[in-house]
Formats: structure tokens, sequence, C-alpha cells
């Protein structure tokens, strides 16, 4: 997105967040099917984020990428420290609150990370990075979209967590928009 002029250009990437908030008055909602494997079994869910600008440099999200699943839903204020003069790169700190939305679960933690952003009217980079003191995990994500036409945007993701005592995690999905 061209934050200066507040245009789409490039479309938002599957799961990554974007590494700058959206203009204010911008609204982006992705609704995902998910299908996960673990231990020889399938599991189906859906997933959703929603991001918005809330003023000139603060943007908001709240995503669960795994309702059924995910007894936590995001929040997540994101603030843009550093922009470039056309406000379409920079650095954005954020902080998160993980809020329980299942019955069973009560427990809130938070998180706190930063992302990042270089774009140009034919292709963006997104990249996030965050650390959860509560699970003593880092997750991130990197997002290459680029520009073909119009309406046509292929998307190529690198996702990774570690969590301390386990194997850490990767994955990588690509498609198009």
């Amino acid at each position: 997105m061209n934050m200066g002029e507040g245009a789409m250009d490039i479309v938002h990437p599957f799961f990554t967040h974007m590494g700058m908030p959206d203009a204010v008055g911008h609204y982006a909602l992705r609704l995902s099917g998910v299908v996960t494997r673990e231990e020889g079994q399938t599991h189906e869910d859906v997933g959703f984020h929603l991001e918005t600008g809330l003023a000139k440099n603060l943007g908001l999200h709240i995503r669960n990428d795994r309702v059924s699943h995910n007894a936590h839903t995001e929040v997540m204020l994101q603030y843009a420290a550093i922009r470039s003069r056309d406000g379409m790169s920079g650095f954005s700190p954020f902080a998160e609150a993980e809020i329980p939305t299942h019955d069973d679960e009560r427990h809130f933690y938070g998180l706190v990370g930063f992302s990042t952003m270089w774009s140009t009217h034919r292709f963006e980079l997104n990249q996030s990075v965050e650390y959860s003191p509560e699970e003593e995990a880092v997750e991130g994500s990197l997002a290459m979209v680029g520009k073909v036409s119009q309406r046509l945007f292929p998307v190529v993701e690198f996702i990774f967590s570690a969590v301390k005592d386990t194997t850490p995690e990767n994955s990588m999905i690509g498609g198009l928009k």
C-alpha cells in the first residue's frame, strides 16, 4: 500500500503482519481456511486477520489463525516509528495482548516485537518478529508480494517459531491473490 496516498497498490500477505500500519480509514480483512497436520492427524480450521489504521502512525491488528484450535485471539497495536518519505517503507515496534476466546481458557499474556516493510509499486517485503516472555518463544515471518497486473499478485511467505525445549517449526506458503 502506498501509505502516503492511502491507495492500495499491492495486496496484504496471507499470514504475515503488514510491516507498517494501514492508512487511517483503510480496513483489510483476511479470512482463511487452514489445514494442519500434527502427529498423524489432520485438523481443519478457519482464521481471520483484521488490520486498520487508527491514527497517522498507529495501527490495530486483530487476528486468530486457527479459531477452533487456538484459545487466544491477538490484539496488537503497531506504531510506525520510522517511515520513508513516501510512507511505503519503514520500521514499526508493536505490543500484543493474547486475549482468551475459549470458555476453558482464562489466561491473558503479552508479546512484544517489531515489523518492517520495504515496498515499491511492484514489490513488497514485509517482516515480523515477536517475543513472548510467557511462552519463552520467538515467532516470525517474512512475506514477499509481487504485482504482476492489477488483479494478479504472487505471494511467498516463510513462517517460523521457536519455543524453549521444543523443536523449532518452519513452514512456507505460496500462492496467488
